[in-house]
C-alpha cells in the first residue's frame, strides 16, 4: 500500500512539473513575441490620391471606433459584464459589410479616422478590414498605425480570445507630407501587458502655402482605467505634441475614441431617449487650456457592451469627439444615428476652417 501511495504521488507531482513547464513555456513564448513598438514610429502611407492643395482653408472630418465589427447591436462582450467572446460570423460579416457602407457614404470628408480596425484576428474571423477598407476607399491615401498585438490572448478559459491584430486607420483625400505613430507607453505590468494594447496616436502633416502645417491626429486613449492615471499619462503626451505645434504657428485636429467624456458633456442634452452617463474621472481641467472641444452633445457616441443595445435601458456616453486648436473655427458637428447598429460608437462628423495667418501681409483666402 505504501508503494502504490508512493507512485501516485510520483505521477502527481511529475504531471503538475510537466504542468508548471507548459505554462511556463507559453508565458515565455508570449514574452518573446510580445509586441513592443518603440517609443515613435513611422507608418508607410499608402494608396494614392490628390497631391495637398496648400490654398485650402476648409476642410472635413469623420472620427468612429468600428468596434473590429464585432460589437454590433446584437453583442454584448465579456470584459464589460457581457457573455460573449466574438459574434457568430454571420454577424461578424454583417457588421463589417454596414461599416464598409457607411465608411462609403462619406467619402466626402477629407480625412476619416478609424480605430479598432482589426488585421487577421479571430475575434473577427480573421478578416483583413484594413485592407478591405483601403479598398473601399479608393483614391484615398492612407497609414496604419498598429496598437494591438498577441498572438493568443488566453482567456476566457472555455472560448480564449486567441490572435489579435488591430490599430488605427486614418484615410486622406490629400498626400500627407508624413505620418508618425507615437506610443504613449502606459505601465502596465507583466504578464498583463502582453495581451493589453499598446496605445498610440498616428499623426499626419500636410503643408500649406502660408508656411505652416495642417497637423491631424488620430488617438485610442485608455479604457478600463478607474483611477484615471493611464488616461493622465497619454494627455500629458498629447498636450506636449499638440502644444508644440500650435507654438509653431500649425493648424491641430486631434479626433478619435477618448474613452473620457469630452469638458463640457451633459448627459441630460442628450435627446435621443437613450439612457445618458458620466465616466469618472474627468478631462484634467489643465488639459489643454483655450482649446476647443468638438462633440455632439445631442447623440451619444457609445453604449456599454454589458448587454445587447436597448435604447433607453442601455447605458450610454459621449467618448468620441474632436480637440481643435484655438486658430481654426469650427462650422458644423453632428454625430451619426445608426441605433449603434454596426458597432458599439457612432461616427462623429466635423468642418472646420483655418482662420488666416495673423503673421501674413494678406491673410488666405478661403478655398472650399
Amino acid at each position: 500500500m505504501t508503494k502504490r501511495i508512493f507512485l501516485v504521488l510520483k505521477w502527481l507531482g511529475i504531471l503538475a512539473g510537466i504542468f508548471v513547464l507548459l505554462i511556463a513555456g507559453f508565458f515565455g513564448f508570449l514574452t518573446l513575441t510580445e509586441f513592443s513598438p518603440p517609443a515613435r514610429v513611422n507608418p508607410a502611407i499608402g494608396g494614392s490620391g490628390q497631391a495637398m492643395n496648400g490654398s485650402k482653408r476648409q476642410f472635413t472630418f469623420l472620427t468612429w471606433n468600428i468596434g473590429y465589427a464585432g460589437l454590433g447591436r446584437g453583442t454584448d462582450f465579456f470584459y464589460d459584464g457581457g457573455k460573449m467572446v466574438r459574434p457568430s460570423r454571420e454577424q461578424c460579416l454583417g457588421y463589417f459589410a454596414g461599416i464598409r457602407a457607411e465608411v462609403q457614404k462619406h467619402e466626402v470628408s477629407d480625412f476619416i479616422f478609424l480605430q479598432e480596425v482589426d488585421v487577421h484576428s479571430k475575434r473577427s474571423w480573421y478578416l483583413d478590414e484594413f485592407d478591405s477598407l483601403s479598398v473601399a476607399l479608393k483614391d484615398r491615401w492612407h497609414a496604419f498605425a498598429q496598437n494591438y498585438g498577441c498572438l493568443y490572448i488566453p482567456v476566457p478559459i472555455h472560448e480564449p480570445m486567441g490572435r489579435v491584430a488591430a490599430g488605427l486607420a486614418t484615410f486622406s483625400r490629400f498626400q500627407p507630407a508624413g505620418a508618425t505613430a507615437g506610443y504613449y507607453k502606459t505601465d502596465l505590468s507583466w504578464p498583463k501587458r502582453l495581451a493589453f494594447l499598446k496605445r498610440c496616436y498616428l499623426m499626419l502633416r500636410f503643408h500649406l502655402d502660408n508656411g505652416k502645417d495642417l497637423v491631424v491626429l488620430n488617438t485610442h486613449n485608455s479604457a478600463y482605467d478607474s483611477t484615471g492615471i493611464w488616461r493622465k499619462h497619454e494627455m500629458a503626451l498629447l498636450d506636449s505634441v499638440m502644444t508644440a505645434e500650435f507654438q509653431r504657428g500649425n493648424y491641430v485636429v486631434c479626433g478619435g475614441d477618448w474613452n473620457s467624456n469630452p469638458r463640457g458633456y451633459h448627459p441630460g442634452a442628450i435627446v435621443s431617449g437613450d439612457r445618458g452617463t458620466v465616466i469618472e474621472p474627468p478631462i484634467d481641467s489643465g488639459f489643454m487650456p483655450g482649446w476647443q472641444f468638438v462633440f455632439d452633445p445631442s447623440l451619444p457616441s457609445n453604449r456599454y457592451t454589458d448587454m445587447p443595445y436597448k435604447k433607453g435601458v442601455t447605458r450610454t456616453t459621449i467618448i468620441d469627439f474632436f480637440v481643435v486648436s484655438p486658430n481654426i473655427e469650427v462650422t458644423v458637428v453632428s454625430a451619426v444615428s445608426m441605433g449603434f447598429a454596426f458597432s458599439d460608437h457612432h461616427p462623429v462628423m466635423m468642418g472646420v476652417r483655418l482662420k488666416p495667418d495673423p503673421g501674413s501681409i494678406q491673410g488666405p483666402g478661403l478655398t472650399p
